[in-house]
């Protein structure tokens, strides 16, 4: 499903661009964020009080935008699916078998 854009994601967006903008990234990894739906999944999650479900991994490279930095810069909740798994109180039962 895609969310349409709302005057909210798109005020989002344009804080996100700007907060990517402010730092050290090179200017490759700002562009690609900026095409990339990483930038438009944060904007709405913003907007819509969401959390971020994610593989990635904060790191300190300039390279790419890495969305738990941005969330963690901006104060956007996200976890890794363990971590939401968790939360959710899923179990994985295994049976033995018969």
């Amino acid at each position: 499903m895609f969310l349409a854009s709302t005057l909210e994601s798109s005020a989002a967006y344009t804080q996100i661009v700007r907060w990517v903008k402010g730092r050290d990234y090179r200017r490759m990894a700002v562009d690609e964020f900026e095409r990339v739906a990483d930038s438009y999944l944060i904007a709405h999650a913003a907007a819509m009080g969401h959390e971020i479900v994610t593989h990635e991994i904060s790191s300190d490279s300039r390279k790419k935008v890495k969305i738990p930095d941005v969330c963690a810069g901006l104060g956007i909740e996200y976890l890794t699916p363990s971590g939401m798994l968790r939360r959710a109180g899923a179990r994985l039962v295994l049976e033995a078998p018969a």
